[in-house]
């Protein structure tokens, strides 16, 4: 088996938004957590959004947990550019071993009006 099929096969998934309109400010429930315990190295978070709504902005970041319900911080580099009246795609990498061992993330608002956006993570298996 080729080095790039191995490591294909321990690539991950993790939605922490699915694809929504919202139009208020927007906190990671239940399903939108993702546990890292299985994770290592460098993990990818896209956010992928329509234009903002008239004259606002939708801005997020990522958040992180020891225990997934209390606790939550700002992760460092964990915050996206401020959407406005464009569409966008934003990708942040952040290592597995600066953050706690669940993720979520925090969308806010700031406009009269809906934001449909998506935000996903892909990262690598220890073990496959």
């Amino acid at each position: 088996m080729a080095i790039h099929q191995q490591t294909l096969e321990k690539l991950q998934h993790f939605p922490l938004h699915p694809v929504a309109s919202e139009s208020t400010t927007f906190t990671g429930a239940t399903t939108n957590i993702a546990d890292l315990k299985d994770f290592d190295g460098d993990i990818q978070i896209i956010l992928d959004s329509g234009a903002a709504a008239a004259s606002g902005t939708m801005t997020g970041k990522i958040q992180d947990s020891a225990d997934g319900s209390t606790n939550w911080a700002d992760v460092t580099g964990g915050g996206f550019t401020a959407v406005a009246q464009a569409a966008a795609k934003q990708v942040l990498t952040i290592n597995r071993d600066g953050i706690k061992r669940y993720i979520r993330f925090v969308g806010t608002i700031a406009a009269s009006g809906t934001t449909i956006y998506s935000v996903n993570g892909y990262g690598l298996k220890k073990y496959g």
